[in-house]
């Protein structure tokens, strides 16, 4: 689904931006107005009342004064209206009348004497004789200085908490309609690599955005991956069963067409037996790995002697080829007991050994090494090593170092397969060229309690 340019996730994001800053920088704005409204005027104090009544009870004192003119050592005239008519009967003090002109005039016109605080001064009046009126203003004192400042801090800090909660706001916000969906997509991918086909991404695919997008094609990609990997096991299935009954009755026409007496009477016979013995076994081994990988090789952990189980492996070696058990040799050490599938633990190691006495005719070491949670198992032997641009490529598929040298090399599964199953019991497997000379394979496996496993069961 297209699109449109209205639906697109980054003018939306824009958008709220603007809206959420608009909304914030709006209440700044109110708070500043709100704690910036004029004073209103106050009662006349009765002190001022006193001060000032000697001086403004003479008529002609009263009728002298006029603005800027100091009636007392504080007080000054702000505003006069004479008993004269004509366009000079108001008469104002120019600085107070440019930054105060209606506060000026609508004290002029109160009933009577009042005093309202301005940012240079206290206004007082306004006082009447006759006709006549006046407005005096002196300077504010220090206690009158000290309110006014706190009352501008108080705005001040009252517009930093509107920006500090409405920026708490817009990060709420974002982080719910932004996050959210972004940390859902997350673990959606984690469902996909896990190989669920039913993602849990509530209403997200519903969105019209990039993110909806975003969505449906994850919920697209997982159903086409699950499609993909039951096509894929059906497959296998289905080689296992095809390749494998053909190739078992070509061994058994093959053994009834020998002679029991002298097999090796017919050597094209004999080549080919060979020859479908191999082909078995390499087939064999794709399907072994291929099961790994896409793991239909279930875990079956129960509490393992790996000592023990490598001691089986040595002499089931032995059992098959005397020469083997000449130069397997399990190293005696604090072998571990711990929660595996000995099938797959058995797969990896063997693959190792046998890797390892088909490229080499000496002898080869299996010891142990224990860390706080996790053991070593070390496959060594004493050859000729693996030149060191060559040891990233030993875990590849159909990997052989140099078949021209090593008649008996097999077709390159055995790394490869024991490195798959080793992730799939929770491990890994490196190789390095010993100090001592020889190629040492490493095991690392996770050592798992019996409670673990039962806890790991419960838990599925």
């Amino acid at each position: 689904m297209a699109i449109r340019w209205y639906q697109s996730l980054t003018l939306r994001l824009l958008l709220l931006f603007w809206l959420l800053l608009f909304a914030v920088a709006t209440s700044g704005y109110l708070l500043a107005l709100w704690y910036a409204k004029p004073a209103q005027p106050e009662p006349l104090q009765d002190s001022i009342k006193t001060a000032l009544a000697p001086l403004l009870s003479d008529q002609a004192t009263f009728s002298s004064l006029s603005p800027g003119r100091l009636v007392a050592a504080q007080y000054r005239v702000a505003a006069a209206v004479t008993s004269e008519a004509g366009p000079n009967r108001l008469q104002l003090e120019p600085n107070l009348a440019s930054t105060h002109y209606e506060v000026l005039l609508s004290q002029l016109a109160a009933d009577q004497p009042e005093q309202l605080r301005l940012a240079n001064g206290l206004l007082i009046g306004p006082f009447s004789l006759g006709e006549q009126k006046i407005l005096l203003i002196r300077p504010l004192s220090a206690t009158e200085q000290a309110e006014q400042q706190a009352d501008a801090q108080q705005s001040e800090q009252a517009q930093t908490l509107t920006l500090v909660f409405g920026s708490l706001l817009i990060a709420v916000l974002l982080g719910f309609w932004l996050v959210q969906p972004l940390k859902r997509l997350t673990f959606a991918t984690k469902e996909i690599a896990e190989g669920a086909e039913q993602l849990h991404l509530k209403k997200l695919p519903k969105r019209s955005d990039e993110l909806g997008e975003l969505a449906r094609s994850l919920e697209s990609a997982a159903h086409d991956l699950t499609v993909s990997r039951n096509a894929q096991r059906r497959l296998l299935s289905d080689v296992s069963h095809e390749l494998r009954s053909p190739l078992a009755r070509m061994q058994v026409a093959l053994m009834l067409s020998q002679d029991d007496d002298n097999p090796d009477s017919n050597p094209h016979l004999s080549q080919m037996a060979r020859d479908v013995d191999r082909l078995g076994t390499i087939i064999e081994r794709i399907l072994s790995l291929s099961r790994l990988e896409n793991g239909l090789v279930p875990l079956q952990r129960e509490q393992l002697d790996v000592g023990e189980l490598m001691r089986v492996l040595a002499a089931d070696l032995a059992y098959v080829d005397a020469s083997y058990g000449e130069r397997v040799t399990v190293l005696d050490g604090d072998w571990p007991i711990t929660a595996s599938d000995d099938e797959l633990l058995r797969l990896v190691i063997e693959n190792l050994v046998r890797n390892a006495l088909q490229y080499t005719e000496h002898g080869i070491e299996i010891s142990c090494e224990l860390g706080d949670s996790e053991c070593f198992i070390l496959v060594r032997d004493h050859g000729d090593g693996v030149p060191e641009e060559q040891l990233a490529q030993l875990f590849e598929p159909f990997y052989r170092g140099d078949p021209s040298r090593h008649h008996k090399a097999g077709v390159g599964l055995g790394m490869a397969l024991s490195l798959r199953a080793a992730n799939v019991l929770g491990g890994s497997v490196s190789a390095r060229n010993h100090p001592d000379g020889g190629l040492e394979v490493t095991v690392t496996l996770p050592l798992v309690s019996e409670d673990e496993t039962a806890a790991q069961a419960a838990s599925a």
